[in-house]
C-alpha cells in the first residue's frame, strides 16, 4: 500500500515529534553515563533526572490527550521544539544539582508538547500499525547516527555533549513540525463546540496503555544501564556508542515488519515474541561476562522492542478517531520509560545488576499474559474505524 501525499504529510510531521519526544529515552545510557562520568552522580542520582525529564514528557502528552482536539497541532508542535531548545542552551551554563534537574524537566515538558501534537495524528491514519511501524525504520536510521556521535560527544564533552547533540537534533528536525497541519482534528467538531466525543473503550484502552506502560518498564530497565554493563565489561564509550547504533540497525531490521506488513499478521504474535526476546535478552546483559554474548543481547533486545511496539501503539490508536487513546498510550509509553531508570537504580542499589535482569525477565512473563487478554478482547470489541467520526 503506497502513501498519497497527504499521507506522506502527516508521517513526516509525526516522525518530528517521535523523534525529538523518544530522543532522550534512545539515547538514556549515554545519558546516564555522562551524568555519573562527567558529572559525578551515582546511579540512583543520575536515574532519578532521567526519570523526571522523560517522566515530565509522559505527564504534559497525557495532561493534553483528552483536550487535543481544542488546539492546533502545529503551533503545539512547534512550542515544544522551541521549549526544548531554550532549556537545552540553558543547562550548557549550568552544573548545579537542582538547577540542572529544574531545566531538564523543562525540556521535558517541551518533548511532551510535541509528542501530544505528533502521536495524534496516527488516528488518521488508515493502518496505525504500519504507519508506525514506517515512522520508527526512520526514527532508527536517525538514532543510528546520533548514537555512533554521541558515543564521541560523551567521551570529550560528558553531558554537555549528549545535550548538544539534542539541540542539533531538533534543528534538523523542526521543519518538519510545519508539515502538521494547522487545524486539531476534522473529526473532532464537537469538541470545537465545547464538547468531547463519548469514550467508548476506556475499560479496554485502559488496558492496552497498562500492558504497553509495563512493556516499557522492560525497555527502560533493560536499556537505561546497558551502557554501565559494557563500561564493567571494559569497553570504551567510543566502542559502546558503535555497538548501541549496532543494536538499533537490529531494531531496524524489526521495525520493517511492521512497516511492510502492518495488520496483515495477527499482532499477538510480534508482540508475545518481542516482549519474551526483551526479557531474555534483559536477564543476560546483565549476567554475563562475555562482550561478544553482552553485544549480541543488545541487538536481540533492540529486535525484540520494534518488532512488538508499532503493534502495541497501534492497537491503542484504533480505540477512538479524535486521537485520545493514541495520545495516552504515548504517553504511559514515556512514563514506563520514565520510571524505568529509577526503578532499575534502586534495584542496583539494593541488590546487583543481576537481579535488575532477573526482574525485567519476570516481567516480561506478566506482559505476555496481559498480551494474550488485550488482544482477545480487541478482537472481540467493534472498536471505531480509523479516521472516521466516533
Amino acid at each position: 500500500m503506497s502513501l498519497d501525499r497527504s499521507e506522506l504529510k502527516l508521517m513526516l510531521g509525526a516522525l518530528a515529534g517521535v523523534c525529538l519526544s523518544n530522543f532522550i529515552i534512545f539515547s538514556a545510557p549515554l545519558y546516564i553515563g555522562s551524568l555519573m562520568d562527567g558529572m559525578g552522580f551515582n546511579e540512583t542520582q543520575a536515574g532519578l533526572i532521567n526519570t523526571l525529564e522523560i517522566g515530565s514528557v509522559a505527564v504534559m502528552c497525557l495532561l493534553l490527550s483528552h483536550w487535543l482536539s481544542q488546539f492546533s497541532l502545529r503551533y503545539l508542535a512547534m512550542a515544544g521544539a522551541l521549549l526544548i531548545l531554550a532549556a537545552n542552551f540553558v543547562t550548557f551554563w549550568f552544573d548545579e544539582d537542582l538547577i540542572l534537574l529544574l531545566l531538564r524537566v523543562l525540556a521535558g515538558l517541551g518533548a511532551g508538547l510535541c509528542l501530544a501534537a505528533t502521536s495524534a495524528l496516527l488516528s488518521r491514519m488508515a493502518d496505525p500499525d504500519r504507519m508506525m511501524g514506517m515512522m520508527l525504520v526512520i526514527n532508527t536510521l536517525i538514532m543510528i547516527v546520533a548514537l555512533t556521535f554521541m558515543g564521541y560527544a560523551k567521551s570529550q564533552w560528558n553531558f554537555a555533549g549528549v545535550v548538544g547533540l539534542f539541540s542539533v537534533a531538533v534543528l534538523i528536525l523542526f521543519p518538519l513540525l510545519l508539515l502538521i497541519p494547522v487545524e486539531s482534528f476534522s473529526a473532532g467538531q464537537t469538541a470545537k463546540a465545547g464538547t468531547a466525543s463519548v469514550d467508548h473503550h476506556f475499560s479496554l484502552g485502559s488496558l492496552g496503555v497498562g500492558l504497553l506502560f509495563l512493556f516499557c518498564v522492560i525497555e527502560g530497565g533493560v536499556w537505561a544501564f546497558s551502557e554501565r554493563s559494557g563500561n564493567n565489561l571494559g569497553m570504551g564509550d567510543g566502542d559502546i556508542g558503535m555497538l548501541l547504533a549496532l543494536a538499533q540497525t537490529a531494531g531496524l531490521i524489526a521495525a520493517l515488519i511492521p512497516a511492510v506488513l502492518g495488520e496483515r499478521i495477527p499482532r499477538i504474535f510480534p508482540i508475545c515474541i518481542g516482549t519474551l526476546l526483551m526479557g531474555s535478552a534483559g536477564l543476560l546483559i546483565y549476567q554475563t561476562t562475555s562482550t561478544l554474548v553482552y553485544s549480541a543481547c543488545l541487538c536481540a533486545f533492540s529486535f525484540g522492542f520494534f518488532i512488538a511496539f508499532p503493534y502495541l501503539v497501534g492497537a491503542c490508536a484504533r480505540l477512538d478517531a479524535d486521537g485520545r487513546w493514541a495520545a495516552r498510550a504515548s504517553a504511559l509509553n514515556l512514563l514506563g520509560g520514565a520510571v524505568a531508570p529509577f526503578i532499575a537504580a534502586n534495584i542496583i542499589s539494593a541488590s546487583d545488576y543481576q537481579t535488575l535482569g532477573t526482574f525485567c525477565f519476570g516481567l516480561s512473563l506478566v506482559c505476555v499474559s496481559l498480551a494474550v487478554i488485550f488482544n482477545r478482547q480487541l478482537n472481540r470489541t467493534e472498536v471505531v474505524h480509523v479516521g472516521q467520526p466516533g
